[in-house]
């Protein structure tokens, strides 16, 4: 049978491609290899316009923001779903400088309905006082990509890309009996052993959160340096670590005791219940952009990849602008396009690319 595309990786970046390919009426299948440990499984699906750390406007944050917002309230609406929730967000400051740059900014235009000060929260410890974000939300990613594997089950397979079973004939790609007029690639970290395009500089970084109970943590999205987000019947998870040196598949025990340690900054741990530990790695890279592109050598073979842990804020709009890339022959904007990278191809990215020609 003939589809319009193979999908490669059902991570949010992949289900959210689904989505709109499903609303152009394009034909497509889905291959994912499941496991616990991808980054999108464990992702506690946080999103807002800020960068926390620094309290300022992220790269295009509110227009991240804005489009992912209603992009997900649609797709609620539309699938009778409720995965999607705007969200309270509450900074806790740890010096007088953090509280001053914020009431600062607080002033600006920039940042108008968008930041507040509270010099008081109950039952948390904050000397400093507190920096309220008031666009924020939460994505049940979990839930999110299930609903999407059993919506699409028909045309998914459950099983790891082998790329010897690809072939290319008259630039139709033919896998599995199948033919496709185009190939996304969504892997993630596995990308890094994908020959097609593991010259690209991404970065695995692991991120361990705890799953616990709390009777202190607040109902809203609050933040330390780790963020508290709330679940249902006194859980929460605590995140989330960032480790580019470790590349053990496993808990451990300095990230728990970190993710503690923070936490316990701002509320009495005496009233925290650990519950369970998780890890996944995130596909991060060195200028922080995402990559998006076409491949070098091969026609209508993409990879979108290279969100970090902000997937959730920047698939729909990024997936968006690809697609319009796609179908209405424009060019990639530069940020992103995986062009800024053709220098680090290889010798052996080449005549790979060049044996399936």
């Amino acid at each position: 049978m003939e589809y319009d595309f193979l999908i490669v990786g059902q991570g949010i970046t992949g289900s959210v491609l689904a989505a709109n390919l499903e609303a152009k009426k394009k034909k497509f299948k889905i291959i994912n290899f499941h496991s616990d440990h991808s980054s999108s499984k464990v992702a506690a699906g946080i999103m807002h316009p800020l960068a926390l750390k620094r309290g300022t406007i992220a790269w295009r944050g509110k227009e991240f923001f804005e489009f992912s917002d209603q992009f997900y309230k649609n797709l609620d609406i539309k699938n009778n779903t409720s995965f999607y929730k705007n969200l309270l967000l509450k900074r806790v400051f740890s010096s007088f400088e953090e509280q001053n740059n914020w009431i600062g900014k607080s002033s600006d235009i920039n940042y108008l309905k968008l930041i507040d000060y509270s010099q008081q929260e109950e039952k948390l410890k904050n000397a400093y006082g507190v920096g309220i974000l008031k666009k924020a939300s939460r994505l049940e990613v979990s839930h999110f990509l299930d609903f999407y594997q059993k919506k699409y089950h028909q045309n998914y397979i459950n099983k790891e890309f082998k790329i010897h079973n690809l072939e290319i004939k008259n630039n139709q790609f033919y896998f599995e009996n199948n033919s496709y007029k185009r190939i996304i690639l969504c892997q993630g970290v596995h990308a890094c052993k994908n020959l097609f395009f593991n010259y690209l500089p991404i970065i695995p970084n692991k991120g361990e959160l705890l799953e616990v109970r709390s009777t202190l943590l607040p109902d809203y999205i609050l933040n330390n340096g780790v963020f508290s987000l709330p679940k249902k019947n006194n859980l929460f998870t605590i995140g989330s670590t960032y480790s580019r040196f470790d590349k053990k598949p496993l808990v451990t025990l300095k990230a728990k005791e970190k993710l503690i340690s923070k936490i316990g900054k701002v509320i009495d741990l005496r009233s925290l219940e650990i519950q369970n530990q998780k890890y996944g790695f995130r596909p991060t890279t060195i200028d922080r952009k995402p990559l998006i592109g076409k491949h070098p050598i091969i026609k209508n073979l993409y990879i979108i990849n290279g969100m970090g842990s902000k997937a959730v804020l920047m698939a729909p709009l990024l997936i968006n602008e690809f697609l319009e890339v796609i179908f209405k022959n424009q060019t990639f904007k530069v940020s992103v396009d995986i062009k800024r990278y053709n220098n680090k191809l290889k010798k052996e990215n080449i005549s790979f690319a060049k044996s399936f020609l």
